[in-house]
Formats: structure tokens, sequence, C-alpha cells
């Protein structure tokens, strides 16, 4: 089972959101998916209004038909949770486990941590970038499995060169996810495959250009779950460097 936490000491930087976005696109690639719920809302009750984010976006999946033998979402509170449930859902054949974690990196933090594959650190603007990698710097020491991400940028595609130059020197995905519904509002439409699906609708018709945004922020979704895989297996994307960038490479070189 390959262990995926998700890591950012600020809030609102997307963590939960990715969480439960890779969830969805490892659920379509056919894997079976553990959601650790190691936030601070994870005491609440899923019986009563309590309920923490996880948990309301747990039934919406429910809604769409995800069963508890595909995605189990358990809550952490010490470091011995997450240990044993790590270890049980192993036996149990999990193929996957997402950890979400509260802003400060305390038990079970530090299990989750610990206990990693992969670190994904999620900003969604500059001033996050520059919040994450400084706890980056204080908490991580040499991190040589943290991966930065942009999970939609609140300002907009435009503000994604300046949120990836702010990561400094922290490698990033590639791929980045769009500020859209579909992924947004996973807490209440669940699977965001199974969303756009009851989005769709033929061109021209009324909701079509809600579908097609939908159909693009799923198609990222995918590309980001694949890439995710690929650096679980130690394989990274490189940036492309045209011809002509590698004929000023090769100049500034030989100058």
């Amino acid at each position: 089972m390959q262990t995926i936490t998700f890591f950012a000491t600020k809030g609102g930087t997307g963590r939960t959101v990715s969480t439960t976005a890779l969830a969805s696109g490892f659920l379509a690639m056919g894997k079976r998916v553990l959601v650790l719920d190691c936030t601070d809302e994870a005491k609440g009750d899923p019986k009563r209004d309590t309920q923490s984010t996880l948990q309301r976006w747990r039934t919406a999946m429910s809604a769409n038909g995800v069963l508890e033998d595909r995605l189990q979402l358990l809550a952490c509170t010490t470091r011995e949770d997450v240990d044993d449930m790590l270890a049980s859902a192993e036996t149990d054949g999990f193929d996957n486990a997402l950890i979400d974690t509260r802003v400060l990196p305390k038990e079970p933090q530090g299990a989750a941590l610990g206990r990693a594959d992969l670190i994904l650190s999620p900003a969604i603007g500059v001033f996050e970038a520059k919040n994450v990698v400084e706890g980056i710097n204080e908490y991580l020491v040499e991190p040589d499995n943290v991966l930065g991400m942009i999970p939609g940028c609140r300002a907009g595609n435009a503000d994604i060169p300046a949120t990836r130059a702010a990561f400094g020197d922290i490698p990033m995905l590639r791929t980045e996810l769009p500020w859209s519904e579909a992924i947004g509002d996973q807490v209440i439409n669940g699977d965001i495959g199974s969303f756009t699906t009851s989005l769709a609708c033929e061109q021209f018709a009324t909701g079509y250009g809600r579908y097609r945004e939908a159909q693009a922020a799923w198609s990222a979704v995918l590309a980001l779950t694949v890439e995710v895989q690929w650096a679980l297996e130690g394989m990274r994307l490189q940036q492309h460097v045209s011809e002509w960038d590698l004929h000023a490479l090769k100049k500034e070189a030989s100058a």
C-alpha cells in the first residue's frame, strides 16, 4: 500500500480538496482507497450535525454509490490510530492511503508524515505557497519525498506562475487543478467523475458550459492522479525544453 500525506502549515491551502480529488482519481483507476482524517475536525460525530468536512464528503460519495469496500474514511486522533489503521488497511488489501492533516504537525500528524511514501504540499496562491515553504523548512528535516502542488489558484490562472515561483527550490507536480465547481464542491457533489457524468448534455443545450467545465476539471484530476502515481514509483515529469531553449543553454554554456 502506498501512503500520501498532505502537509501545509496554513489553513485554506487546499489540503482537504486535494485529498478528496485524488481519492476520486485513484478510485477511477480501480484502486481501493483509505482516507485518514487527522484534521482538527476528526472528532466530529458522523451521526450528528457536527460532521467533519471529510465525513460530509464521504456521505456524498456514498450517494454516488461508492461503497465501503472501495473507499474507507477513518478518523485519527493519536499516533497509534495512524499506525493501526494503516497496518489494518494494508492487510485488507487497500492500494492507497491518503492522509489529510491539521495545520501544525503534532500527533497524529507526526506519524502520518513519518509513514508517508509521498508528501504533497498544496497552495492556492503566492501567500499560501510562501507559508508552505516555511513550514517545510521548519518541520521537515531534509525532505526528499515532498512535492508542491497547485489545486487551483484563487486569483485565476494568471497567478499560477507566481505561485510556482514562490515554492522556490521545492520540486512541484506539473499538473494543476482548475478552480471549478466540480472540484471545489466535492462535499456536496461527491465523486468528481460521477458529478461530471450527471451534467452530460448535448452541445448548445442548457448547461453545456457547466458540463464542459466539469469535464476539464475531471480530466485534470485524472492527469494529476497519474502523475502522483508516477511520483510514488520514483518518476517525475520534466519541464519541456524547446529546441530554442536548448540552443540558448548551449550558447550560454560556451560563453
